[in-house]
């Protein structure tokens, strides 16, 4: 805020404010990306990592997130939970391998492991040569 020509006096009370009120805590923050993400359409921890980094958040602190917005629930329920908001937003069902196929690059692409893929493909009825 110096650079614009605010007094240091004005920032330190600006700052201040903006501590308070909880917009300048990275754990809240952190978090809250990550919920964001969730509600949106599950991710893997793989992605949640990866999403966290990119925003320069400290290691920890990304360990600590991750932790807490996954703990309860696993990841091949979060994949088969994936696969369905896949599958409700297409309008026919996979029924070529090359569609499985895609779906699962897709579950890849969102953090998910091999093993949550197939779990999740085989929870929604579809399966894959493994």
């Amino acid at each position: 805020m110096s650079r614009k020509g605010y007094p240091d006096e004005e920032s330190e009370t600006a700052i201040a404010k903006l501590v308070e009120w909880g917009y300048l805590d990275d754990e809240i923050y952190s978090r809250d990306i990550l919920r964001a993400m969730m509600n949106e359409c599950p991710i893997g921890r793989r992605r949640a990592v990866f999403e966290l980094s990119r925003r320069l958040f400290d290691k920890e602190l990304i360990k600590r997130a991750v932790d807490e917005v996954f703990s309860g629930v696993g990841e091949e329920e979060l994949a088969a939970l994936a696969a369905r908001k896949y599958l409700d937003r297409k309008n026919s069902g996979l029924t070529s391998e090359r569609e499985r196929e895609r779906l699962a690059r897709w579950l890849q692409r969102r953090g998910f492991g091999a093993e949550a893929i197939f779990s999740a493909l085989r929870r929604t009825g579809l399966s894959i040569r493994e």
